[in-house]
């Protein structure tokens, strides 16, 4: 994890070359990782200061309405509590937050977030978690000259998006996690499959990555069957799906998983069989009692939280009067992702979007390793050159914005519709 060479973003060509069976894959314990909310000024995406003083705002796009609103609550915390972090270090800069609704593509949520982020001068935005969300608003961000980071888009589709090099992501492409999926279901035994899958971009892309793994190890793919991203009657998708009686169902979807399962139950499907993404894991909580999923595995990008950036997060929802969280997927990715915005505009000396673009990439790889934003602030300040490793993993974001390594994490159900961890899986996408 570390080095990783090349020119800085705003001078390199936009070249896609995530092979899927270049993956290198080995199974590794979740990392330990460590844990919001800002005050003071900010300047926009068009200027910066470059005084020894530095007031940085950022904007965060995250749902707390629609399909995927499962994710908000963790990745919103982890926004604020690495901005809280960040100003109690007392390094020079200064952030503020601002959040706004992602929604979900069946609304103009999104584009309304994004033009009154733009509006009030973000020179970065957090978000969004929705793959299909991000490419509806993507050009309106790095048109504007702002910094796009996401914490949770997966598609592919990224990898050779034309956006200046104003796009980064901290969650690894579903090239990573459609392989760890599918050798997960093939080391489990099972020798044909069905799939369904949700019409998007996320969807499609993901169905693609695991039908390619699949092929690759001559495991049958016996139905794939595609619904439309919200749908609520699953009943002739699963007779679809389930007429060859597969070994193993895999479904791609957002919220759409609790009508699903509900569905799955009244034909008495066996759920040990069920394989679901990060797109709807933590969607079916304990408090859903009209289904009991125990025996469900699903993958998520990322690591696992550790117990005290857990119990971090938990201290500042209370603080905030919220609801405990849940679950906490890409938590842990948001938290980096603001830290590298930080750490980009302290790096640069300045808080635009273009300075934060061009740095982006020397915080994250090749320079003296550092864990914490306060850590990697001092070696800035000592005039040394640095690569934050963080929460989430060593991230190296590649030419593309992408990390170049990365884990995908994989939970299973049991009784109560609880989790329980299982094991998190490491992939190079530098190895070929």
């Amino acid at each position: 994890m570390g080095a990783f060479t090349g020119a800085t973003r705003g001078a390199r060509a936009r070249s896609a070359k995530l092979v899927l069976g270049g993956l290198a894959l080995l199974s590794a314990g979740a990392i330990a990782l460590s844990g919001c909310s800002s005050d003071s000024g900010g300047s926009g995406g068009g200027g910066g200061s470059s005084a020894s003083k530095l007031d940085l705002k950022i904007g965060s796009l995250l749902p707390t309405t629609g399909t995927l609103a499962v994710l908000g609550p963790p990745e919103i915390a982890g926004v604020d509590v690495a901005v809280k972090d960040i100003n109690a270090a007392k390094a020079g800069i200064t952030v503020t937050t601002e959040q706004k609704d992602s929604g979900d593509t069946s609304t103009d949520i999104a584009t309304q977030s994004t033009k009154a982020l733009l509006a009030d001068g973000v020179s970065a935005i957090i978000g969004a978690a929705s793959s299909s969300v991000s490419l509806s608003v993507i050009d309106q961000i790095v048109g504007a000259g702002v910094v796009q980071v996401s914490p949770a888009n997966t598609s592919p589709t990224f990898s050779t998006y034309k956006d200046n090099g104003y796009y980064f992501r901290t969650a690894p492409s579903d090239v990573l996690q459609g392989q760890v999926l599918g050798q997960k279901v093939a080391k489990d035994g099972a020798t044909s499959v069905a799939i369904m899958y949700d019409n998007n971009d996320y969807g499609i892309g993901l169905n693609k990555t695991v039908q390619d793994y699949f092929t690759t190890q001559g495991i049958d793919v016996a139905a794939d069957v595609t619904f439309d991203e919200g749908a609520s009657d699953f009943t002739s998708a699963i007779t679809t799906a389930l007429a060859g009686n597969p070994d193993a169902l895999i479904v791609i979807s957002y919220d759409e998983i609790t009508t699903i399962a509900e569905q799955l139950k009244g034909q008495g499907f066996d759920f040990k069989k069920l394989y679901g993404v990060d797109g709807n894991y933590g969607v079916i909580t304990p408090d859903d009692t009209n289904v009991d999923i125990a025996g469900a595995q699903f993958t998520n990008p990322g690591v696992q939280a550790s117990k005290d950036f857990q119990a971090k997060l938990q201290d500042y929802v209370k603080a905030q009067g919220q609801k405990p969280l849940t679950v906490f997927s890409y938590a842990p990715e948001s938290y980096d992702a603001a830290v590298l915005v930080a750490l980009a505009a302290l790096q640069g000396g300045a808080t635009d979007g273009a300075t934060i673009k061009d740095n982006m990439q020397k915080v994250s790889e090749g320079g003296t390793k550092c864990k914490t934003f306060a850590a990697c602030a001092k070696l800035i300040a000592q005039k040394k050159d640095i690569d934050y490793d963080g929460l989430s993993g060593p991230i190296t974001f590649d030419d593309n914005g992408d990390p170049s390594q990365a884990y995908v994490s994989i939970y299973k159900y049991t009784t109560g519709n609880k989790t329980e961890y299982e094991e998190s899986v490491y992939g190079d996408l530098t190895k070929k």
